[in-house]
Formats: structure tokens, sequence, C-alpha cells
């Protein structure tokens, strides 16, 4: 028995220890097994929360949140006088997100009868939302429905900008289609600005425009820092739907708008600068456009500022001006010729045809977008004798006590043949200092130069700015040219003293002619004239820089005084420049360019001669000849700074400084052009208003029979030039409303002035017509002949004596 137990002992004893080596196996194996599944979801949640964990934060924002972008209004624009030339407004962007737009659709929703997805009905489904917002849309935008539609399916973008710069009524359209259809979780409007510039085209070059990265030209571009202000932000919380929680910000974070700026641009001088460049463009048909630069010589402040050819800002792309869009039709034909090669490329005829149109237009555009008068270079001509004046004042080679004589040429050592003048044999024989400035004579100047020589002449050419850029506030700034000083030439020295064959920007020479009658200062030229932020703090104000004192105030007003004879003497070549009343300086140029055929007329005026504070340069860019190798434009006008500048820019200058109030001061050679009001003499007996006319300096004509004056033209309080002739109806007499405007062009001044008191029509003289000389002959006329115009009306007329002799250019 004991034996028996002792068995059962020894049986259950090794029952025990198997089932504890199960036990620990099985705890072992629970342990290797759990350790092992462990271990893979550990490197997981590593890999996610370490390694990737800013890829998947950004997710997560991005899925949770809206980030919208809150525009900064750009800064206005203003003139002097404070008229708006630049201006943002309030437009909106449509933006899209195909990814929240699927999700929109919950697939879950779309089941078949047995519980299963109904992926059918869901593409159903979503396709009728995409085609409610195509629908919706293109009823209000004008868009390509497929390339919309292609836009719809980008289902892994959240932001598709689908238009930009809406206007406030088709904004407000989509905006209830959006409420009215609840799309905002996927389609919204958001703010932003558009530019817009009130005036059109004016001052075009010195405002320049904005494309979609922000100011391009002008001052939109060299300010745009300042202009554009900092962009603000909106971020939103959204629902698991993709719901926005519209009172759920996060973060706002205000925008700031951009400063404003005022340019010394007045719109009034601008208007009369771009029409009067025009109206010389049209006159002498003018070839390669023109430029028309208005400054303050006193403080460098540009005034006015135009460039031919010209753009609108609004449509900056849109090719205006007829000359250029024929180029582009030339300009393609070119094109296409250098791209036959392209096809073996795989190119199509289309895409290359496309290519040769975008390039053609591209070239087209820059041009249109250059300011000549700071971007191109030119040869100066004439005008450039206005330096060399002052340098050799300045150095004491000359005094104006000097004579030159001037037999019609000029010979050069190291140049084989004689250099001419524009005055051939003869020539201008001897003559003084104040005679060779108004003659423009090269062979005086040519004189004048070899006294200064070359390193002198080179000495103020630097010193005038010529050699170095303006530092203008305005972008792209020209390169001007010249020879190297230690390879210049007694050649390059005797064409240098009469301006050619080198080049400079208009703004470096309207610059640098300042510095001679402003009492020797080389002033920085500017636009802006203050900076101010958006709540009205001044935060920048320009003040009048001067680069150098370049010759003394004594030299400043003797060349102040010679140049205002170039004018006002009746000899002078600017004479035609001439305006009643005024005291005007100046000086003529015409300068042939290396292109045969091709030369550059202009004129530099100031007023008033005594304390300028305008200064004018006015040049056209090839005025068509009538024949190659004429001297004679396709016009009829000679072909010189004289007969084209001169009376353009001094048209220019009187109406600037009528505009400004600048009191009329006239000569006695003048009475027959001052301006004189009126009297009344209605009521009055015929002689007795003959009487009172005749005392004020004013004939007078009847028309009808009576006793008593009923009607008179002009009416009283009007004001009209000195001698004029005003009519006197009697008895039932009525002056008709309107009438026929005679053209006068080519005419003397009293057939001139003739021909339209008979029409009832009254003249206003301006240029070579202040010395009522015979020679003198009608140019242009305000009113063109032909035209209806009111009875009564003063009709601008502008009078130019041809400055030519033996069939040559008189000008220089």
């Amino acid at each position: 028995m004991d034996d028996r137990r002792e068995r059962n002992t020894g049986r259950s004893g090794r029952e025990s220890g198997s089932k504890r080596k199960i036990f620990r196996r099985t705890v072992f194996l629970m342990l290797v097994c759990g350790v092992g599944l462990f271990i893979p979801l550990i490197g997981q949640l590593w890999n996610i929360a370490i390694v990737h964990h800013e890829e998947y934060q950004a997710e997560a924002v991005e899925q949770q949140t809206r980030d919208v972008e809150v525009a900064a209004f750009r800064g206005s624009i203003y003139d002097s006088s404070g008229d708006v030339l630049a201006m943002s407004a309030t437009v909106y962007n449509l933006i899209l997100s195909p990814r929240d737009l699927e999700a929109s659709v919950d697939e879950s929703k779309y089941k078949d009868e047995e519980g299963n997805a109904d992926l059918t009905a869901y593409q159903a489904a979503l396709q009728a939302k995409k085609d409610l917002v195509l629908d919706g849309v293109l009823a209000v935008l004008d868009l390509d429905r497929e390339a919309l539609a292609d836009r719809l399916e980008r289902t892994y973008s959240q932001y598709e900008v689908l238009k930009t710069n809406i206007e406030k009524e088709q904004a407000e359209q989509l905006r209830a289609f959006i409420t009215e259809n609840k799309l905002s979780h996927f389609l919204y409007l958001t703010p932003t600005t558009k530019r817009y510039y009130p005036y059109g085209d004016l001052a075009a070059h010195v405002l320049g425009f904005c494309n979609s990265e922000g100011g391009a030209y002008g001052v939109e571009a060299i300010y745009n820092d300042v202009l554009e202000g900092t962009v603000g932000r909106v971020v939103t919380t959204r629902t698991g739907t993709g719901v926005e929680m519209y009172d759920s910000y996060s973060e706002y974070v205000d925008a700031e708008d951009g400063c404003d700026l005022t340019l010394t641009i007045d719109t009034t001088i601008q208007s009369y600068a771009e029409r009067i460049l025009e109206e010389g463009i049209k006159a002498y048909d003018v070839q390669r456009g023109g430029w028309c630069v208005v400054l303050d010589p006193q403080t460098g402040a540009v005034l006015a500022m135009a460039s031919s050819p010209d753009y609108d800002p609004n449509q900056y792309g849109t090719i205006r001006d007829e000359s250029l869009r024929a180029q582009v039709e030339a300009d393609v034909q070119a094109e296409l010729e250098k791209r036959q090669g392209e096809k073996a490329e795989g190119k199509t005829d289309e895409e290359i045809y496309q290519e040769a149109v975008n390039a053609a237009t591209g070239t087209a555009q820059n041009k249109q977008w250059r300011s000549q008068a700071v971007n191109d270079t030119y040869e100066p001509g004439s005008t450039f004798k206005a330096l060399v004046l002052a340098a050799a004042l300045e150095e004491g080679v000359v005094s104006e006590s000097d004579t030159f004589y001037c037999p019609g040429y000029y010979m050069v050592e190291g140049w084989p043949k004689p250099i001419s003048c524009s005055k051939k044999a003869p020539g201008h024989g001897t003559q003084t200092l104040a005679e060779a400035v108004q003659n423009s004579c090269n062979p005086a100047f040519m004189q004048i130069g070899q006294r200064l020589g070359i390193e002198k002449f080179y000495e103020y050419f630097q010193a005038f700015g010529l050699t170095e850029p303006t530092n203008i506030d305005l972008n792209g700034e020209g390169v001007s040219t010249v020879w190297p000083l230690n390879t210049m030439t007694g050649v390059d020295l005797a064409v240098g003293s009469f301006g050619q064959r080198f080049t400079v920007t208009p703004i470096q020479m309207i610059t640098a002619f300042a510095a001679t009658i402003n009492g020797g200062k080389l002033l920085q030229p500017y636009v802006v004239q203050t900076v101010t932020a958006a709540d009205g703090t001044v935060v920048e104000n320009t003040e009048p820089t001067v680069v150098r004192q370049v010759v003394s105030q004594e030299t400043s007003d003797k060349c102040r005084e010679i140049l205002t004879s170039v004018v006002m003497a009746e000899k002078g070549t600017g004479k035609n420049a001439r305006q009643a009343g005024y005291t005007i300086g100046g000086k003529t140029g015409t300068s042939e360019t290396t292109v045969p055929g091709e030369v550059v007329v202009s004129f530099m005026g100031f007023a008033p001669a005594d304390d300028p504070h305008i200064l004018v340069l006015l040049a056209y860019n090839t005025p068509a000849r009538s024949a190659e190798g004429s001297s004679i434009g396709t016009t009829g006008t000679w072909i010189s700074g004289g007969n084209m500048g001169a009376p353009m820019a001094g048209k220019l200058i009187g109406e600037i400084l009528d505009y400004l109030g600048v009191e009329k001061e006239y000569t006695a050679d003048e009475a027959a052009l001052a301006d004189l009001q009126t009297p009344k003499v209605t009521g009055m007996t015929p002689a007795d208003a003959e009487a009172a006319l005749e005392k004020k300096g004013l004939d007078s004509r009847t028309v009808g029979e009576g006793e008593t004056v009923t009607a008179q033209v002009p009416a009283a309080g009007s004001v009209i030039p000195g001698e004029s002739t005003v009519i006197l109806y009697l008895g039932g007499a009525e002056p008709e409303e309107t009438g026929t405007v005679p053209d006068v062009t080519g005419m003397s001044f009293a057939a001139a002035r003739s021909k339209l008191e008979s029409a009832g029509f009254f003249m206003r003289a301006a240029g070579a017509a202040t010395y009522l000389g015979s020679s003198s002959k009608a140019q242009g006329q305000s009113v063109a002949g032909g035209e209806t115009a009111a009875i009564g009306t003063i009709v601008d007329v502008t009078f130019s004596t041809p400055q030519v002799e033996d069939g040559y250019l008189y000008d220089g």
C-alpha cells in the first residue's frame, strides 16, 4: 500500500512539473510573440511621431484649417496738385478646392439594396455637383468650360484660382450662387485689389504699370516695396466634413496698406507736353516718335515727361501705335522665316506661328513701354553748344568780346575734308561770341573746342554728369557713350564741340543744360516728391540734391543772357520759339545720326529768362524727307530744330507760363499781339463804339444798318489780341452762331489775321510773328481750316521763318 502511495506521489510530482514547464513555455512564447508584434507597431509610431512628425502635422493642419491671404491695398499715386494718377480698388479672386469638392459628396451614403457600396450612384452625385459648379460659375464669368472642368478634376489640390480681378457686380452674383447652394466649403471669393489709372495714358512712362508680380515699370516698379504694403491672412478651423467654422478664428493678421506717392508731375503741364509732342509728330510726319521733358531747373523736379509711342497702363499689353502694329506684322513674317527649321523638331505650323506672333508682339510692347526720355540715348547736336559755351567761359578761353570767323567750313587736322557749317559759303563771316551762339555756327564752336582742349572738354563733359547716370527715380536709365579720354582725337573734339558722335540720354542732357542757367549747379532730377504712410505720416520728402557746382554763378548768368538772345534776337536760330509777352531763352539742335537720312530735331528752351523755373527739352526723331537727301520734310517744312522744335516748344512754354499765371510784359514790337479786354459797346452809336474800341487799341467794322450797336463779337469782357477787329452789329443784324474756320497756313501775319477776322474769328499769334516780318509765315493753327467753330473763337496761329540759305539748313 505504501508502495502504491509512493508511486502515486511520484506520478503527481511529475505531472505538476510538466504543467509548470508548459506554463513557463507558454508565458515565454506569449512574451516573445507579444514583443515581436509590438516592435513594428512601436517602429511605426516612431516613424509617425518622430521621423515624419512635421509632414503629418502639416497635413493635419491642412485638413483642419483654411489659410486665406488678405490683400493689402496698394498705395495711391498723386500728381503735385493731389489729383489721383493711380489707385487701387477692391476686386475678388474666385478660389476652388477640388479636393474638398470631392470630399463634400459622402461615398458611404451611396449603397445598393444589399448594402454594398454603389460606385455608380456616387459618381453620378459627384458629377452632378461638378456640373452645378460649372453652370453657376459660367453663368457669371466668361471662362472656357472645358478648361474649367479640367480644374475641377485636380482632386490633389486645395487651391485653384479660377478667376482673378472680378469686379463687385460679378462678385455679388457669385456670392449669391455660392450661398444659395451651400458651396462655401470648397468654392469661395477672396478680396484683393486691382490697379486703376484714372487718366488713362497720361504720364504712362512715369507711372509705369503693375502686372501679376507687382510694379513692372516707372515709379510703380522703383517704389514697389513701399507701394505694395504687407499682405495679411486669416486662418480658420474646419469640421471633419470640411465646413468652415467662421466663429473660430485661430489667427488673424491685419494687412498693412502701402504708402502713397505724391509726384512732382503736374497733370496740366503733362497734358500740354503730350499734346504738343503728338502735334509735332503729325505736323512733321515724324517716323520714330520723340520725347518731351519739362524740368524745374532750380530744383531738378520733373514737371512733365512724355514719350512717343505710349500706352495705357490700364491695358498695358495693348499695342495702340499704328506704326508699331504694322511692325508687328512685318516682324511676324521675319520670325516665321527664322523658325522654319523648327518643323524638324516636331513643332506644328500653328505652334511655330504662335511663337512668332508672341516674339513680335513682345518686341513691340517693349518699345511702347520704354521711355525715350530716360531709357534711350541720342546725339544732342547743337543744344550741347550751351555746355561748351559755359565751359569755355568758365575756363576763360573765350570772352564776350571775342570774334570768330566763319567762311562756311572749318579744316581740322587729321580730317582730309572741310567740316561744313550749316550756312555754307560765304558762311557767317566775322561774328561775336553771342552771334556765334545765335547762328549756331559749327566752325566757331570747333574753334572754341580747340581752345578748351581735349582734357578740359572731357573734364567738363564729366562735370556736367554726362558720363554717369542721373539716378532719377525711374527704372532702366540708359547709358551714355563717349570716346575714352586716352583715345580721343582732335577730330573727335571738333565734332563733339557741336554735339555729334557721342550719345547721352535726354534726362542727362536737360539736367546738364539746367546747370548752365541755374547758377551752375548740377542737380539730381526726381519725380517723387513725398512718400506718405496710410495714416497720413510723411515718411519721406525729397529735397533738391546738388550733385556738384559745375560753373560759377557769373558764368551761368552770362550763358543765360547769351542763350536768351538765341530766341529774342531777330536773327537767332531759336526765334520761332518766341511768345508775345514772355522772354524766353534756349538753343536749337539738329543732329544727324550715323544712320543715313535719320535726324533728331530738338529745342531746349527756358523761361522766364531772367529767373528760369521752366526748362523744356522737346525732340522729334526722324521727320520724313520729301525725297532722299532732301532738307525739306514731307509736310513742306525745312528739317531743323529751329523750324520744327522751336515753334512747338515755344508754344508749350507759353501755355505753361499762362497756366502758372506769369504776368506778360510786351515789348514795343509786340503791341499788336498784346492781350486786351474788349469793352461793352452795345447800346452805343457806331461812332461812340468805334472811339471806345480805338481807345483800347482795337479796330472795328460794322454789319447791317442802324443808329445803335445791338450786338458785338466778341462779347464784352473777352480777351483778344491788340489791334484785332471787333464786329459791331447794327439794327436787326445778328451774328451767326458758328462759321467755317479758314485755312491760313502759309500766309503772312497780316493776311492770316485779315482772313480769320473776315470769317468772324480772331487770331492769337506765336513764334516768329512777333517780328511781323514778311518772311514769317503761318505754320499751324489750333483749329484746322475747314472745321466749324463758334463765331468769335480765338484761333492760335504759330508763325515761323524758314531758316535756310543756299539750300542748306541754317540751324546747327
